[in-house]
Parts: structure tokens; sequence; C-alpha cells
């Protein structure tokens, strides 16, 4: 047991030293450093400065998602199958939590569980929101500020509140602007 809170403390001290060359870095460099990082990195992504990604090779973004200032995204690392998965045209507000992870409440000792959190594609993430393991949000959905999603959304909803709930359907207007 001593053995794997070293190994963690060292891995947790060592990633946070990576995060703050990272933060240095210019945006061409961290492109590149993030193709290595994820699993999947698409094309046209933005990811700004100040955001954490733990278990990065947990993680797959798929074309033009945009990830703004003080996003914290946490992988499972225990349970393998779990993932965040994020679609195209993706976009998250500043602050947003992603967890993949959690604990078992019903033991003392809480054990690790996990659930994939699938973001599909033209998502928008209202700043400050959480989203909590297991969760799907559907295709077109967008998560008011500051909301804390439990369950899954529908496509083409809009969800606000803690916890997130369905308030109306989002209308689509294809007219340029």
């Amino acid at each position: 047991m001593k053995i794997k809170r070293f190994l963690f403390g060292l891995y947790s001290y060592l990633f946070n030293l990576f995060y703050i060359i990272l933060d240095l870095l210019p945006p061409f460099i961290r492109q590149v450093l993030f193709k290595i990082m994820f699993k999947k990195f698409g094309k046209d992504n933005n990811v700004d400065y100040k955001t954490y990604f733990r278990y990065p090779s947990k993680i797959r973004l798929g074309n033009n998602v945009w990830i703004n200032r003080g996003c914290q995204i946490f992988g499972s690392f225990h349970i393998k199958d779990a993932e965040i998965i994020f679609g195209d045209n993706v976009a998250l507000g500043p602050n947003v939590t992603i967890f993949s992870a959690s604990h078992d409440y019903k033991y003392l000792n809480l054990p690790d569980t996990a659930g994939s959190v699938i973001i599909k594609n033209d998502v928008w993430i209202g700043g400050n929101s959480t989203i909590l393991p297991g969760v799907v949000l559907g295709e077109g959905c967008v998560i008011g500020a500051g909301s804390v999603v439990t369950k899954s959304i529908p496509p083409y909803c809009i969800a606000v509140g803690n916890p997130a709930v369905v308030i109306k359907r989002r209308e689509i207007n294809n007219d340029s602007i």
C-alpha cells in the first residue's frame, strides 16, 4: 500500500511539473503534445491555457472541440473501459469539470467506480458546469452555466440546474448570420 501511495504521489508531482511547462509553451507545440497525450485528438481543436486533464490517454477529442480556460477533465485510471469521448463541434465554457471516475459510497473503503462520459456532436456546456460519470449528452444539447449533470440529456434539449433537468427543446435556426 505504501509503494502505491508513493508511486501515485510521484506521478502527481511529475504531472504537475509537466502542466506548468505546458502552460508556458506556444500553441503549436501544445497541439503536438496533445496529439501524443490523448487517445484521439481531432483537427481544429482549441485547448485554452490553465486546463487540466487527468489520464489524457482515456480521453478522445473529435474535430473542432473548444475547451475553455480552467476546465478540468478527470478520466478513470482503475476502470479500464471508462473513457471521456467528445464528438465534433463541442464547446466547453470556462471552469467546466468532467468526471468519469468516482467512488462507491455504500462501502467504507470507497472502492473506485467509473462510467464513460460521452458528449455527442454540437454540444455546448456552459461555464462552471459539472458532468458526472456515465452521462451521455445527446447531439445538439445545451447545458446551462453552473449545472450539475447527473443523468443523460436527450438530443437537442436545454438542461439547467442542480441536478440538471431538461427545461425545453432546442430550436435550431439554419438562417445565416
